[in-house]
Formats: structure tokens, sequence, C-alpha cells
């Protein structure tokens, strides 16, 4: 809790000075005299509080990227070379990707022709080998 400023007249504790009238008291502050608190709710944070947010945080960020570069790095070491060989020199990252891309949908019509011949050559046995 933070100690503020209040425009509340003193506690009635106090005793009253003599001859002073509520309206006498407007210009005097009382807030020496007693602590109102008020919930750290919108209050902003200290120097000290952000860095000690920030430290953390540059630490969990720092651990995401050094994980995607590691996964980046795994998905160009599987990538085949005839690949690899479409670009001159260096890898960038977007490269990486969008060569993984191609490879993986390039497997993935390759696996449904070989479905595809396998089931023909099922239904053609299949054929074969019912009485003619």
């Amino acid at each position: 809790m933070e100690r503020i400023p209040s425009a509340q007249p003193p506690p009635t504790c106090l005793p009253k000075a003599p001859g002073l009238e509520h309206g006498d008291l407007s210009g005097m502050d009382f807030a020496h005299m007693y602590q109102v608190y008020k919930s750290r709710r919108g209050i902003k944070r200290s120097e000290d509080s952000k860095e000690t947010y920030k430290l953390p945080h540059r630490l969990i960020e720092k651990k995401r990227r050094d994980r995607i570069n590691e996964c980046i790095a795994q998905l160009k070491d599987l990538l085949p070379e005839h690949l690899k060989l479409t670009t001159l020199g260096h890898l960038e990252k977007a490269v990486v990707l969008e060569l993984t891309l191609k490879h993986v949908k390039a497997l993935t019509n390759l696996i449904d022709q070989q479905q595809q011949k396998i089931i023909a050559l099922q239904s053609g046995l299949q054929a074969g080998e019912s009485p003619a």
C-alpha cells in the first residue's frame, strides 16, 4: 500500500484548535497526521520493478527463440541435398521453411500415388483370383 495525501478532515481523535471553524481549515494539509492506503491497481511500476519483470521475460523470450532456431536447423539437416542446392549460399530461415513445405507436399503426393497403385494391384489380384 502506498501513502497518499487526502482531502479529508483530520481524524476526530485529534483535539480541535480553538477558534477555527471548518471553513478556516480548507488551506491546511493534514496528510502528515494520518495515513490513507490505496490499492496498487493502476499505479505505474517503479523502475526496479520493471527491471525485475523484464529479466525473466527476456530469458523466456531468448529460450523460445533458441528453440525455434534449433528446430529450423534440424529441418535444414533433414532436407534432401537437391533442394538445398536450389538456393545459392546461406539458407535463410524462411527459405528452410518453404523448402520443407515443398518437400513434405511432394512426399504426401508420392504416398497418395503409392496407395493408389497398391489399391489397383489388390483389386487386380482379386479379379484374377475370382473364377472366370
